[in-house]
This record gives structure tokens, C-alpha cells and sequence, in this order.
């Protein structure tokens, strides 16, 4: 038997990063067909483009840049009086053996990746706090626990985020502000197929699967919705196996 699960986002405003592609595009455009207003940053203007809509709101902002992500946020608030829920999925990886890295890309992973979502986290509490409302929602990554050749610097930013994000759980408990982290496991978004060779893409199609990012948004609007209210500072790790489906959900 199939349940159909459906979400009433109706007047909730949704502040998503990485909103131009993978699983923060998907999560933009859901969050408009449930009635609801996506508030999509990304970085590239191409990609933020091809999923504006009257519901989907694109912003072109850097989030390594605080002053930025700081006028963002006082921009929607201006605007929209509100901000529900923030998906900070915004990230980059590049592939580059350890002791070849340079501090020029070190410092651009920790600068996106985590910088980022500091900055989105510490501009956003304030307006969630005032509401006694809101979901914060970030993303780590399987290689965290497994490691990836050449991954050094993107598996150390993603470790990182589950640290803050349990702090920030922590402190706005209080207030009704939740915030928790999801391992979406492996996803066809940019951040995989930009840099995973093509032996590594067939090995996981041919073995554990590689999902769409469609298949995370049912989760993603599960933890921001209040079917989850009572779940903060928790680190979910998904696996889904979709019905009829031999196609199986890595860790990323």
C-alpha cells in the first residue's frame, strides 16, 4: 500500500541556499507547489533563472560573504515579514589530493560549505527567535564517516556542520527553533557529477544507485514542516529504497 504524504506550506517563506540546482533547487520548487514562497540564493544567475517562478525568488548572493548573506536577510524580512524555514544546502567540492591542496581551495571549501551556513544561521536566528517559530535545516555527507580520495577538504567542511548545527539546537530549543542535519546520501546534483570520474558514477549506478534530488525532498520538507516539531539537533542519515525500485540511496 502507498501513502501519499502532502504538505501545506501556505504562506511559510523558505530561505533555501544552493537554490539553483540539486537538491536546493528541488526542495524550491516544492516548497512553491505547496503553496509556500522559495526564497532561492545561489551563486550562479544561469542556474537561478531556470527555477524562478512568481513562488520562486531568486537571489543572487555569495554566502562565504557575511555583509551579503546580512542584506539577504534583511531584505526578505523587509519584504515577506517572516522567514519560516532555512535550507542551507549551498555547497562546493572539488577533488584534489591532500598535500596538494592550496590554501586558495582549502579556504574556499570552509568559506562556502561552512562559512556559509554560519552566516545564514546567525543572521536567520535572530528573526526565528522573534517569531518563537522556525527550522533550520543543514547538510553533511557519508564521507564525513567513510573519506573519498581527494575529498579531504569537503568531507572536513561537512564534518564540521554537524558540530554547529547541534549547538544552534541547543541554544534556540527555547524559543521553538529547531535545527537539524540531514545525510542525503548519494544525489545526481552538481557538487557529485562535477567532479566524480565516470568509473566512479557506474560503479555506484551499477551497485548502491545514485538518487535524484527529487527523491530527498520529501524528507527535506518533512524536518522544516511541523510534522517534525519535536525533533531538533538530530543527524538523519537517509537510505531510501524506492518501492519497485532495485535502485538503492549511498551515503554521499
Amino acid at each position: 500500500m502507498t501513502t501519499s504524504v502532502v504538505y501545506d506550506f501556505t504562506g511559510a517563506v523558505v530561505l533555501v541556499t544552493g537554490g539553483g540546482s540539486g537538491i536546493g533547487a528541488a526542495t524550491a520548487r516544492a516548497v512553491a507547489a505547496a503553496g509556500g514562497t522559495a526564497i532561492a540564493v545561489d551563486v550562479d544567475a544561469a542556474r537561478l533563472a531556470d527555477v524562478a517562478t512568481s513562488r520562486v525568488i531568486p537571489k543572487q548572493v555569495d554566502v562565504a560573504d557575511p555583509e551579503a548573506v546580512r542584506m539577504l536577510v534583511a531584505e526578505v524580512v523587509r519584504d515577506h515579514g517572516r522567514i519560516d524555514a532555512a535550507v542551507l544546502a549551498a555547497a562546493i567540492q572539488r577533488r584534489t589530493p591532500v598535500d596538494a591542496i592550496t590554501d586558495a581551495e582549502w579556504r574556499r571549501h570552509v568559506a562556502v560549505n561552512l562559512d556559509g551556513v554560519f552566516h545564514c544561521i546567525r543572521e536567520v536566528a535572530p528573526v526565528m527567535k522573534r517569531q518563537r517559530k522556525g527550522a533550520l535545516l543543514t547538510f553533511t555527507s557519508g564521507l564525513v564517516n567513510m573519506g573519498w580520495p581527494g575529498a579531504s577538504a569537503y568531507a572536513a567542511s561537512k564534518g564540521a556542520l554537524i558540530g554547529l548545527t547541534k549547538c544552534a539546537a541547543q541554544e534556540l530549543r527555547a524559543f521553538g527553533v529547531r535545527a537539524n542535519v540531514l545525510s542525503p546520501g548519494l544525489v545526481a546534483t552538481p557538487v557529485f557529477l562535477d567532479v566524480a570520474t565516470a568509473d566512479e558514477v557506474a560503479m555506484y549506478r551499477a551497485s548502491v544507485g545514485i538518487s535524484a534530488p527529487e527523491a530527498v525532498v520529501p524528507t527535506v520538507l518533512h524536518l522544516i514542516s511541523d510534522a517534525s516539531a519535536s525533533l531538533t539537533g538530530a543527524v538523519i542519515e537517509l537510505r531510501l529504497v524506492p518501492a519497485g525500485s532495485a535502485a538503492l540511496y549511498a551515503e554521499e
